[in-house]
């Protein structure tokens, strides 16, 4: 089940402080945007990182080193392997729509931030509320 996650912070860095706070738990997150507006910008700013998808690239790494071995290839099965998991992740995995994220940069105010999340799960929610306590 996948659900969108939307937390603003008062500072145009909280919410990539944030992100970096949930670096812990990739494989629960599918999607994020980092919305900000410094006070001294014009207008927000959105950075997407992509679709979070370390650990299926990291998988398809070993599973290609696994089977490069006997081949005596393991490097370059790595590499494919890698590849591989990189594009099924991509596949597969869905994505935060881009309504969601252009709604998000409408509703920013100058000097705040937002972080949109999609994730597998409401579990992560908790690392959040505790980074929330650190970032209001």
């Amino acid at each position: 089940m996948a659900v969108v996650t939307v937390w603003w912070f008062a500072s145009p860095d909280g919410a990539e402080d944030a992100l970096h706070l949930l670096h812990d738990r990739q494989a629960e997150l599918w999607d994020a945007a980092v919305v900000s507006w410094p006070p001294d910008y014009a207008l927000p700013e959105v950075r997407r990182p992509g679709r979070i998808v370390g650990d299926a690239v990291l998988g398809g790494a070993f599973w290609g080193l696994i089977t490069g071995l006997p081949l005596l290839a393991p490097v370059l099965g790595a590499v494919v392997g890698a590849g591989v998991g990189l594009l099924v992740a991509c596949l597969t995995r869905p994505g935060l729509a881009d309504g969601t994220v252009l709604e998000c940069r409408r509703r920013v105010t100058r000097g705040s931030s937002v972080l949109a999340l999609l994730t597998d799960g409401e579990d992560v929610l908790d690392t959040l509320a505790a980074a929330g306590a650190r970032y209001p």
